[in-house]
């Protein structure tokens, strides 16, 4: 046994391949294969988009066989926009050690020297820039990106913008569209994927075997010990796994949900459904009360402290008032 607080799921340090990732992982392919300049990834908040944007680009270079150069950065907000706070902020999220004041120009050209590096250096020619928070950005983010895009194409590196947020970025796109914009859209609107929640009982059993295989959530290294066998010995060795709970973990949500009036159609966030599992290993399992297994009662404690239901309850106000 590992010293307690380092296991993946205590340091909070993992990632699974669920649908929603493979799905995610099937188009950022296409975008790459056809060297498409952008597109937008969408969805309510807490779906864990920018997790499963991370796990697929990390797997991406392995599934097409070429290590393309992907850099992540946040869309900040800022009451005054400027050029110089935009490269800025770049330079520091592709973490360039030498970012100083100086003129927006001089600040764009060390963006493109460095992401022309990378693609050079690789032998892909190819970039992949994703911009979280994506609905932060405005027509002016995108006419600034659009300078990066042109510098690096006549330099005959391809990037693609993937623009990752909430659903708002769509309506930004409707915002551009209907203002004549077709360059900003042609460029990096195009193509789009809706990021999808948990919605169904099959969606939660897929979920849960990849803690129950050592295959996918293995922990020590070489162990063959997935998760869930770390976290409960004695009930995996009597034939006990997580699958085998999806019923009890589905209906206690749905009841949930029932009794604080939440009448939504069911799309249970990524966070709230992982913070659930890690909860219960975490607070029930080896380093916790050291029980063999969980109750139906224990799921719903796990459920509770996330704050799942709260949350949706505040999304359920915030659709109400938006129809006002």
């Amino acid at each position: 046994m590992e010293k307690p607080g380092t296991h993946p799921i205590e340091v909070g340090h993992y990632m699974l391949p669920t649908k929603e990732v493979l799905r995610l992982m099937d188009n950022l392919k296409k975008i790459v294969m056809n060297r498409l300049p952008g597109m937008i990834v969408y969805g309510r908040p807490r779906l864990g988009k920018t997790t499963a944007l991370k796990y697929a680009l990390e797997n991406l270079p392995n599934l097409i066989n070429a290590p393309i150069p992907i850099f992540i950065a946040n869309s900040n907000t800022y009451k005054f926009p400027s050029e110089e706070k935009f490269y800025s902020d770049l330079l520091h999220d592709f973490e360039f050690p030498f970012v100083s004041r100086r003129k927006p120009g001089e600040l764009r050209n060390q963006i493109v020297n460095l992401l022309k590096e990378k693609a050079e250096t690789s032998g892909t020619r190819r970039v992949i820039v994703i911009m979280d928070e994506g609905q932060n950005l405005t027509e002016a983010h995108y006419l600034w990106l659009m300078d990066i895009y042109n510098q690096l194409d006549r330099a005959k590196i391809s990037m693609s913008i993937i623009s990752a947020g909430q659903e708002e970025l769509l309506n930004r796109r409707t915002f551009f569209l209907t203002h004549g914009k077709s360059q900003i859209i042609g460029r990096f609107m195009t193509h789009e994927h809706r990021f999808f929640g948990i919605t169904s009982l099959e969606d939660i059993k897929s979920i849960l075997r990849c803690y129950d295989s050592p295959e996918i959530s293995e922990y020590p290294e070489n162990s063959n010990c997935s998760y869930t066998r770390y976290f409960f010995p004695k009930g995996y060795d009597t034939g006990q796994r997580l699958e085998k709970d999806a019923g009890i973990i589905y209906r206690q949500f749905m009841d949930l949900r029932k009794e604080h009036g939440v009448t939504s159609k069911l799309e249970i966030p990524m966070e709230y459904f992982t913070y659930t599992v890690e909860n219960a290993l975490k607070i029930f399992g080896v380093h916790g009360h050291e029980l063999e297994w969980i109750t139906s009662q224990q799921w719903l404690e796990a459920i509770k402290v996330t704050g799942y239901i709260e949350s949706e309850i505040y999304m359920a106000l915030a659709r109400k008032e938006g129809k006002k």
